[in-house]
Protein backbone atom coordinates (compact mmCIF):
# COMPACT_ATOMS: atom_id res chain seq x y z
CA UNK A 1 0.00 0.00 0.00
CA UNK A 2 1.35 3.53 -1.31
CA UNK A 3 1.88 6.00 1.77
CA UNK A 4 -0.62 8.91 2.17
CA UNK A 5 0.51 12.26 0.25
CA UNK A 6 0.42 15.38 2.05
CA UNK A 7 1.05 18.69 0.41
CA UNK A 8 2.09 21.11 3.42
CA UNK A 9 2.61 24.86 2.79
CA UNK A 10 3.78 26.75 6.22
CA UNK A 11 6.38 29.17 5.40
CA UNK A 12 8.02 28.94 9.12
CA UNK A 13 10.91 27.34 8.71
CA UNK A 14 11.23 25.86 12.06
CA UNK A 15 7.54 24.42 12.49
CA UNK A 16 7.60 23.63 8.84
CA UNK A 17 10.43 21.33 9.29
CA UNK A 18 9.31 20.07 12.84
CA UNK A 19 5.35 19.42 11.40
CA UNK A 20 6.85 17.53 8.13
CA UNK A 21 9.87 15.02 9.51
CA UNK A 22 6.68 14.22 12.40
CA UNK A 23 4.23 13.37 9.57
CA UNK A 24 7.06 11.16 7.74
CA UNK A 25 8.21 9.64 10.92
CA UNK A 26 4.48 8.56 11.23
CA UNK A 27 4.51 7.07 7.72
CA UNK A 28 3.03 10.18 5.66
CA UNK A 29 5.23 11.47 2.65
CA UNK A 30 4.61 15.12 2.51
CA UNK A 31 5.55 17.74 0.21
CA UNK A 32 6.25 20.97 2.14
CA UNK A 33 6.45 24.16 -0.11
CA UNK A 34 7.14 27.67 1.62
CA UNK A 35 5.78 29.97 -0.60
CA UNK A 36 2.10 30.04 -1.48
CA UNK A 37 2.77 30.78 -5.18
CA UNK A 38 4.48 27.29 -5.28
CA UNK A 39 1.30 25.92 -4.30
CA UNK A 40 -0.65 24.95 -7.21
CA UNK A 41 2.49 23.97 -9.26
CA UNK A 42 3.53 21.46 -6.08
CA UNK A 43 -0.11 20.15 -6.31
CA UNK A 44 -0.55 19.58 -9.62
CA UNK A 45 2.94 17.42 -9.66
CA UNK A 46 2.64 15.85 -6.72
CA UNK A 47 -1.37 15.21 -6.49
CA UNK A 48 -1.33 14.97 -2.73
CA UNK A 49 -4.07 12.91 -1.06
CA UNK A 50 -4.93 15.49 1.14
CA UNK A 51 -3.63 19.26 2.00
CA UNK A 52 -2.23 20.98 4.51
CA UNK A 53 -2.40 24.75 4.30
CA UNK A 54 -0.96 27.99 6.33
CA UNK A 55 -3.56 31.22 5.67
CA UNK A 56 -0.70 33.56 5.85
CA UNK A 57 1.62 33.46 3.16
CA UNK A 58 4.44 35.05 0.90
CA UNK A 59 2.86 35.72 -1.94
CA UNK A 60 -0.21 33.68 -2.18
CA UNK A 61 -2.41 33.50 0.66
CA UNK A 62 -3.85 29.80 1.94
CA UNK A 63 -7.57 30.72 1.14
CA UNK A 64 -6.41 31.73 -2.46
CA UNK A 65 -4.65 28.35 -2.55
CA UNK A 66 -7.62 26.37 -1.34
CA UNK A 67 -9.71 28.16 -4.15
CA UNK A 68 -6.92 27.21 -7.17
CA UNK A 69 -7.40 23.59 -5.64
CA UNK A 70 -10.97 23.36 -5.56
CA UNK A 71 -10.60 24.56 -9.39
CA UNK A 72 -8.31 21.59 -10.22
CA UNK A 73 -9.97 18.85 -7.96
CA UNK A 74 -12.85 19.24 -5.77
CA UNK A 75 -12.50 16.50 -3.80
CA UNK A 76 -8.87 16.94 -2.23
CA UNK A 77 -9.30 17.36 1.41
CA UNK A 78 -8.06 20.90 2.84
CA UNK A 79 -7.25 21.34 6.43
CA UNK A 80 -6.27 25.07 6.97
CA UNK A 81 -3.25 25.41 10.25
CA UNK A 82 -3.31 28.75 10.73
CA UNK A 83 -2.40 31.51 13.74
CA UNK A 84 -5.51 33.35 12.32
CA UNK A 85 -8.46 32.40 14.69
CA UNK A 86 -11.04 35.02 14.71
CA UNK A 87 -14.82 33.41 13.86
CA UNK A 88 -15.11 35.11 10.69
CA UNK A 89 -11.36 33.87 9.60
CA UNK A 90 -12.75 30.20 10.35
CA UNK A 91 -15.80 30.96 8.67
CA UNK A 92 -14.12 32.03 5.43
CA UNK A 93 -11.54 29.02 5.35
CA UNK A 94 -14.42 26.85 4.92
CA UNK A 95 -16.46 29.35 2.24
CA UNK A 96 -13.48 29.02 0.40
CA UNK A 97 -13.28 24.89 0.45
CA UNK A 98 -11.62 24.08 3.36
CA UNK A 99 -12.69 20.59 4.95
CA UNK A 100 -11.24 21.50 8.69
CA UNK A 101 -9.73 24.32 10.77
CA UNK A 102 -6.67 23.83 13.18
CA UNK A 103 -5.62 26.54 15.18
CA UNK A 104 -1.73 27.39 16.11
CA UNK A 105 -0.37 26.49 18.27
CA UNK A 106 -1.60 22.73 17.77
CA UNK A 107 -0.62 19.22 19.10
CA UNK A 108 0.53 16.94 16.11
CA UNK A 109 -1.44 14.39 17.50
CA UNK A 110 -4.52 16.35 16.76
CA UNK A 111 -2.84 16.91 13.17
CA UNK A 112 -2.71 13.33 12.30
CA UNK A 113 -6.29 12.52 13.81
CA UNK A 114 -7.91 15.30 12.02
CA UNK A 115 -5.57 14.35 8.47
CA UNK A 116 -7.01 10.53 8.92
CA UNK A 117 -10.25 11.08 9.91
CA UNK A 118 -10.76 13.17 7.40
CA UNK A 119 -9.47 11.21 4.36
CA UNK A 120 -11.33 8.36 5.85
CA UNK A 121 -14.52 10.75 5.37
CA UNK A 122 -13.54 11.42 1.92
CA UNK A 123 -12.72 7.73 0.69
CA UNK A 124 -15.71 6.96 2.31
CA UNK A 125 -17.86 9.36 -0.12
CA UNK A 126 -15.89 8.46 -3.06
CA UNK A 127 -16.86 4.67 -2.81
Amino acid sequence: MSKIKILYVEDEPFLGRIVKESLESRDFEVVMVNDGKLAQGAFEKNRPDICVLDIMLPSKDGYSIAKDIRQVNPGTPIIFVTAKNQTEDVLKGFEVGGNDYLRKPFSMEELIVRVTNLLQLTQKSTK
